[in-house]
């Protein structure tokens, strides 16, 4: 077996039978310094046992050294054309126990080293101060910005992300942002713009929920960067927080839910805040919603129940919708309440109604801060204004029968039929 470059050979101690590995058959390859005599490990005692195990990354870094190296030489001589063959699929006759990403990173140095101006980056490999993987992930981004840069820019370039690589402050995630930095810097204008039409040319949503609907869900594919860092920010913000230790105090509720599910709550907080609140709220062009419910029905278990709504009623498409549901819609959304007698007759049909005002939601805002239950810190701008006293029962649309809830309050309070004082320095709620 050819010695290493740059290796003297050590003194032959004890060979193995023929046919062991090049390991135990060739101890060539071993420093000088190897602690056991691999040949015969039943009789190595445990402590240089481990200081053996400790020495084989380091064996194993220096044979992709020496295999680069000789890599190298093998390019320089041109040895791969003999034969017709790319330096990828030279290699890979040469070196079979590569994987796929290896062998094209080991061709792509190979190559590289053949021009001078990446010494900085070959040269670290070589050395050991930088993984052959890292080098070429490197000599990439530096391939990519090569066309649109002078040569002197160039050889800086190389200079710059050599040190960079080989610095163990930086970490494969700092090396990336580095890259990407670089790249953003140098790629010609219009590439970028190419990628940013082919990015937003892939923007949608699609479903994909199982066929019994047991599961609803949807894939979305972000169009643009700002767009998936807007989504980002929502789940990320206050409205995605777990309670805290005051507020679970206060209400007496664990916070059960998992990271997944606050996201979720926060996500349709904000969606609902866009299509379905009153004017004075942040929100797009509201939605309006027509609910049907049967007069008898709702007669009944108004008086049984004390303005409690446990029936179910429906949209104008048909879409069922539980009576409690109905209540949280009316505490906010704009609604058309359709009153069914008989066979569907109507008996009354309100007119839509604008439940706050803009001048009422900006002094409610200024009152209540945020959420009024202890504890909460979701701020004014994503809290619904709840009717203390329900609006069903007759409860008045004015600053002394509002309340700031978030969305997950509001469920809370509506779930326990809670009632609350109001007054002009702020809500106590009679959570106990």
């Amino acid at each position: 077996m050819q010695q290493v470059p740059g290796r003297a050979r050590p003194p032959r101690g004890i060979e193995s039978a023929a046919g062991d590995s090049w390991l135990l058959a060739d101890r060539a390859w071993l420093p000088r310094d190897f602690p056991v005599d691999v040949s015969r490990p039943e009789l190595v005692q445990d402590d240089l046992v481990v200081e053996s195990l400790g020495w084989i990354p380091r064996a194993v870094a220096d044979l992709e050294r020496s295999r680069l190296v000789m890599a190298t030489e093998a390019v320089d001589r041109g040895l791969h054309l003999a034969g017709g063959f790319s330096v990828v699929d030279w290699l890979a006759l040469r070196c079979p126990d590569l994987e796929r990403r290896a062998l094209y990173d080991l061709a792509r140095l190979a190559q590289a080293g053949r021009e001078s101006v990446h010494a900085p980056l070959i040269e670290r490999v070589k050395n050991g101060q930088m993984s052959l993987a890292r080098a070429a992930r490197l000599h990439r981004a530096l391939q990519r910005v090569r066309p649109g840069m002078p040569v002197d820019e160039y050889a800086a370039a190389v200079e710059l992300l050599a040190k960079a690589g080989s610095d163990p402050v930086f970490d494969d995630k700092d090396i990336g942002r580095i890259v990407d930095r670089l790249v953003a810097q140098c790629v010609d204008e219009r590439d970028h713009e190419a990628k940013a039409r082919k990015k937003h040319a892939m923007r949608g949503i699609y479903e994909s929920s199982l066929a019994d609907g047991s599961v609803k869900r949807w894939v979305i594919t972000f169009g643009d960067d700002a767009d998936y860092e807007a989504a980002k920010a929502i789940i990320d913000s206050p409205l995605a927080a777990p309670a805290s230790k005051e507020e679970q105090e206060a209400t007496g509720e664990l916070e059960l839910r998992t990271a997944t599910q606050r996201r979720y709550d926060a996500f349709l907080t904000v969606l609902r805040r866009g299509v379905a609140g009153t004017e004075g709220q942040p929100t797009t062009p509201k939605a309006m919603l027509m609910v049907t419910l049967d007069f008898e029905t709702l007669k009944r278990q108004l008086s049984e129940t004390g303005g409690h709504l446990p029936g179910v009623g429906s949209t104008l498409g048909g879409v069922p919708l539980r009576a409690e549901a109905i209540r949280k819609l009316a505490c906010e959304a704009d609604i058309i309440p359709v009153v069914l007698g008989g066979p569907s007759e109507i008996l009354d049909q309100g007119r839509r109604k604008r439940l706050i005002t803009p001048a009422q939601r900006v002094r409610l805002a200024a009152r209540d801060r945020g959420c009024t239950i202890p504890g909460c810190t979701v701020p004014a701008t994503w809290c619904d204004a709840h009717h203390v006293i329900p609006w069903a029962m007759g409860g008045r649309s004015d600053l002394g029968n509002y309340a700031l809830l978030c969305p997950r309050h509001h469920t809370f309070v509506h779930d326990r039929n809670l009632t609350a004082t109001v007054t002009e320095l702020g809500v106590r709620w009679h959570l106990r």
